[in-house]
Formats: structure tokens, sequence, C-alpha cells
């Protein structure tokens, strides 16, 4: 059941006030993943999150980023434009995942994104749980110089 509180009382349960920001005071890391352009909008350094990360991730058409996996977070992901392909797993698995699709990628699970469109972006909105930054997911990038990634037929529209 629900717990209510006066007004006058909240400060008893309150431990940290509320912040708040705007997304053109975002800094834009396009270095982190390559070829993705990230804005951590909710985040230990942007708002003093602690136990999470948010932020939104702009895929530019025919692009996809390394595989990876967050050793200490479980992400999720939720598609708000166009239709991102996911690369899951060691075998890179194709999953197509058009705007509207939730997507969750459990701690230690290897995946990538995508962006199959040659004109379109991918724009999708993502959160680490349980820590405050990417750092603190342990994020670890497979180095794929033996492998073809990604893998054929990504690309298909």
């Amino acid at each position: 059941m629900a717990e209510y509180v006066k007004l006058d009382e909240l400060s008893r349960v309150i431990v940290v006030p509320p912040k708040t920001g705007h997304y053109s005071e975002v800094v834009t890391d396009t270095a982190y993943e390559k070829g993705l352009a990230i804005n951590f909008g909710i985040n230990d350094q942007v708002c003093g999150a602690k136990r999470i990360a948010m932020g939104r991730t702009v895929i530019p058409p025919h692009t996809a980023n390394e595989r990876h996996v967050h050793l200490s977070a479980e992400a999720a992901m939720y598609v708000v434009k166009g239709t991102m392909v996911l690369l899951l797993g060691p075998e890179a698995k194709i999953v197509k995942c058009p705007e509207g699709t939730f997507v969750f990628a459990p701690e230690g699970v290897i995946h990538g994104v995508a962006n199959a469109s040659r004109t379109e972006e991918v724009v999708l909105v993502f959160a680490y749980g349980g820590v405050p930054s990417k750092e603190a997911a342990r994020i670890v990038f497979i180095d794929d110089s033996d492998n073809t990634y990604p893998p054929a037929g990504w690309d298909e529209e």
C-alpha cells in the first residue's frame, strides 16, 4: 500500500532534493560508442544520481556500434524513432526493433545496436539500472577484429 505524508512532514522522508536538467545542457558523447551520439541526461555527474543512468542515443543512417557487455548493470532501451537492429549474443543474432519497442539486456549479455536505414536516423532512450554512470556499468567492448561484424544481412531494410 502507498504511504501518504502531509506536505509539512515531507522533509522526514526526502533525503536528496530532486534536480532537473534540460537536453540543451547535456554534453553529447560521440567517442565512447564509436559512431553513435550519446547524451547522458541523468547520471552521477549531471544530477547526482546514485542508482540510475539514463540518456538518449542517436544512431546515424547505416551505422553499427561495437558489441559490448555491461558487467555491472542491466540495460533498458526504448526505440523512439526508426527501426533499431539489435545484434544479440555471441552469434550477433539480428533482431529488428521497430519504433515503440522496449529492449532489455541483462548484465553480461553481449549486444550491439545498429541502423540499417541509409537515410533515416534511429533515436532511442536508454537506462542503466543500479548504477549512476557508464563507468559504474563496467562496459567491456568485444574485439571483433577476427570476426565478421556486423554480420551479413544486418543492413537489409
